[in-house]
């Protein structure tokens, strides 16, 4: 007989619709496999050997899902020798802002190259940075701030010269990456999308990142201290790939990876060499696309004007009209040729978009996509990522292709009370984030923090679609609110279903791995408005062992050592 163990908790919610609630758990240890749920008596009789752990008043969930991170630049861009620079992590003004640049420009050893993340020119209310207004801090230095949309980078000459660009002249545009000019060519230090935002990265990291790998493996155990288990690569590039794969090997490995692996990137057809070891912990699932912007700087596809608002003014954001199709990185022909590039290969398909006039083209192309491919009535599970602003009909058209949508409850969070009737009419920004909507259409929505653009608080997510209040307290769009298991749901069993992965995660079922989360008290318990401040984690499990983070940042500080490079972790600011 395997080697047995039974988890007693004060209540474990499985998230099974069978058996929602249970008592105790038996783990066949060899294997990490669930083999018994039910009473503690009940465990205890069919497993008389096994022995027994009592967690207390530990409440027992399965592990959270994070189905869209990008864990590289997370891992780069939320702890130093970066200085994230976003209003809630500590810098609430832009003059707090400027009194940092002023303070590294002194301190810092001359010509040492510097990295800000989370540049939020709305909450900061301050104009676009440029390379001259960027010069007049940094003449020396290079010097490169990423926006908190993830989707503009804004940079100074010295950075240029990283760069490799002659005279400051920046490359040709494409569809991931358009680049801001002056009348004479050269950069106005703006650059857009996502391979401008990846240049940045790949530019300054070498000289301000003592060891990516270390970097990585404290974002890991970052996640696990907040309830994760597994994860979702919304931007798994090849060159990276190696990094994960070494931190997929180590034997206390915290978080399961499903990389999916931009359409741009080399050899985005063909299934990565993992090992099969990892790969439990590290799995190609499907292909991304990033069809437009980000509202906050006027670059999703939406169809309302932004208003003309102190606010707007202040950040640089056009008034007076609505992007619509001319915010989109692809036109409609293009997108389509580009779907149909990788229809019939088996990967699944997602797609950044977040304004409603863009979600129609990509809803559009979906649909033309999957009957040319012959999936229209396949099990496809092709997803739109933050879905941010879709009508209701939208919705209920997504659900009646099969599609499934992982939504951004951040935006919603930080950004309600300046979309709901500042930059946007009350009738449109009040939506933001349409969740119940989203459920009503049958999509088995998801909830996500992005990487680097929100720490990664899963209790806050789901506050928020509970409650539809913004982080000020406001109420916008309450009639968009869900229940409290729908929106459990969103980051557990619909999250392990949307990667492909409900066979063997996201819920506590006999047959699964024990993936788990420890809580502090049962969210059913706790009023709605009070689960980010009320609930803990106290741990994590996977498949049947409690994870060991010191163990684990130990680990890979070793390999690091082995491939003599300096152990030297910096704390993260969440």
């Amino acid at each position: 007989m395997a080697d047995e163990m039974i988890l007693r908790a004060s209540t474990v919610i499985t998230m099974d619709e069978s058996l929602p609630r249970a008592q105790a758990i038996t783990i066949d240890t060899s294997s990490g496999v669930i083999t018994d749920v039910g009473d503690l008596a009940d465990c205890r009789h069919r497993h008389p050997h096994a022995e027994v752990t009592d967690l207390g008043d530990t409440v027992l969930m399965p592990g959270l899902i994070q189905p869209h991170d990008h864990p590289i630049p997370a891992a780069q861009l939320t702890q130093l020798p970066t200085q994230w620079i976003a209003p809630f992590v500590g810098f609430p003004t832009w003059d707090d802002v400027e009194a940092l640049f002023v303070k590294l420009q002194r301190s810092d050893p001359a010509g040492q190259p510097l990295m800000f993340n989370g540049l939020d020119r709305l909450l900061l209310q301050c104009p676009e940075p440029t390379r001259a207004s960027l010069d007049r801090f940094f003449p020396d230095r290079a010097v490169v701030i990423f926006d908190i949309t993830g989707h503009a980078l804004y940079f100074n000459t010295q950075a240029t010269v990283l760069f490799g660009w002659e005279s400051a002249r920046p490359p040709a545009d494409r569809p991931d990456a358009r680049w801001g000019r002056l009348p004479d060519g050269s950069s106005n230090g703006v650059g857009y999308e996502t391979a401008a935002t990846m240049l940045g990265l790949t530019a300054f990291a070498p000289a301000t990142i003592a060891d990516p790998l270390l970097s990585l493996a404290q974002w890991y155990a970052t996640l696990a201290r907040n309830g994760f288990t597994a994860a979702g690569d919304m931007a798994g590039v090849k060159q990276f790939m190696p990094l994960m794969s070494e931190l997929a090997g180590l034997s206390h490995c915290p978080i399961r990876y499903s990389m999916y692996q931009p359409t741009y990137d080399t050899g985005a057809h063909a299934a990565p060499e993992i090992p099969v070891e990892q790969e439990p912990f590290l799995r190609k699932t499907g292909v991304k696309i990033w069809m437009d912007g980000s509202p906050s700087i006027a670059t999703a596809a939406v169809s309302a004007p932004y208003l003309d608002s102190p606010q707007a003014e202040i950040a640089d954001i056009p008034t007076g009209r609505a992007p619509g199709m001319s915010a989109l990185n692809y036109s409609p022909k293009e997108y389509v040729e580009l779907l149909n590039r990788f229809a019939g290969e088996g990967w699944q398909i997602a797609t950044h978009i977040n304004g409603d006039v863009g979600i129609g083209v990509v809803l559009d192309g979906y649909q033309e996509a999957l009957e040319g491919a012959g999936l229209t009535a396949s099990d496809h599970r092709w997803r739109l990522e933050h879905f941010s602003i879709p009508s209701r009909e939208q919705c209920l058209r997504a659900g009646t292709l099969g599609i499934t949508v992982s939504m951004s409850p951040f935006q919603s969070l930080y950004w309600g009370d300046l979309y709901d009737g500042v930059l946007f009419e009350p009738s449109f920004g009040a939506r933001w984030q349409p969740y119940r909507d989203a459920f009503d259409g049958g999509l088995r929505p998801t909830f996500h923090n992005d990487g680097y653009l929100s720490p990664p608080l899963p209790w806050l997510n789901i506050q928020n679609a509970v409650t539809r209040r913004s982080a000020s307290g406001e109420l916008h769009g309450p009639e968009q609110a869900v229940t409290l298991q729908e929106a459990l749901a969103a980051h557990t069993i619909n999250a392990a279903w949307q990667q492909k992965r409900d066979d063997e995660l996201g819920s506590i079922t006999v047959g699964k791995l024990a993936d788990l989360v420890e809580l502090s008290a049962d969210p059913f318990t706790v009023a709605p408005e009070s689960l980010a401040d009320t609930i803990t984690t106290r741990g994590t499990w996977i498949a049947g062992r409690r994870s060991d983070l010191a163990a684990f940042v130990s680990e890979a500080e070793t390999l690091a050592g082995s491939r003599g490079v300096r152990a030297h972790v910096k704390h993260l600011h969440c």
